[in-house]
């Protein structure tokens, strides 16, 4: 452990002096790798807590590959969900996908405002996010909107998408169809959390015009294939 531990610190001294480096990315892989080894996490909040980006979204990264392991660092992860840099917070997602149990409210409520975030890619996290989500995940995120926006767009969205298991594929569908984008972004993760019932709708999703939803819908596809 203690091997582990003082190549863990050497690592993440390394990656913080030097960002630019062309090793940088093979220094996060061997951090990594200690963290797997038994080295305590805890560490990587001096990557997490930085004030570089690029550190920053490979501490994120690291996070997301760690597993249960990674839970205590939740508290960290929370506030970078609103980080200026695109791959903090689509690695963020993950954690708070990983993490967040039902007292993590706040945590869960701004992974779901993140399906209509300026960058694409963190849009399609989002909706990754929606779509495999637990339903205890999502009725925590729920709770927390009720009471700080009970009339968003959001807050029906998600009231109407935990229910969707029960719901007529044929809304799902109609809701593709809607000329709202974030209705159709939700109606696409509802169309993957309906697949083991109907696999209609998120077929359906992959001919819509919204590239977006349909990239999504492909992607899915892809897991369930």
């Amino acid at each position: 452990m203690g091997c582990t531990m003082d190549r863990a610190n050497d690592l993440i001294e390394q990656l913080l002096s030097n960002p630019d480096s062309s090793e940088f990315g093979a220094l996060a892989n061997e951090l990594l790798t200690q963290y797997h080894r038994g080295s305590p996490v805890g560490s990587l909040r001096i990557l997490l807590h930085s004030a570089n980006d690029r550190v920053v979204g490979e501490g994120a990264w690291i996070a997301s590959e760690l597993g249960e392991s990674g839970k205590p660092l939740l508290p960290d992860i929370s506030r970078l969900l609103r980080h200026p840099s695109k791959k903090v917070r689509f690695w963020s997602i993950d954690c708070v996908h990983l993490w967040a149990g039902p007292s993590s409210a706040d945590e869960l409520a701004s992974a779901v405002g993140l399906v209509d975030d300026p960058e694409e890619a963190v849009r399609w996290k989002a909706m990754g996010f929606l779509a495999m989500a637990s339903r205890e995940q999502l009725q925590a995120a729920l709770g927390n909107l009720t009471k700080t926006n009970p009339t968003s767009q959001y807050t029906r969205g998600l009231k109407w998408l935990i229910g969707v298991e029960e719901t007529d594929p044929a809304e799902i569908i109609d809701a593709l169809r809607s000329n709202d984008q974030l209705r159709r972004k939700i109606a696409a993760a509802a169309a993957y959390r309906l697949w083991n019932r109907d696999s209609a709708p998120l077929h359906f999703a992959t001919s819509i015009d919204d590239h977006e939803v349909v990239q999504f819908a492909r992607d899915m596809l892809k897991r369930v294939s």
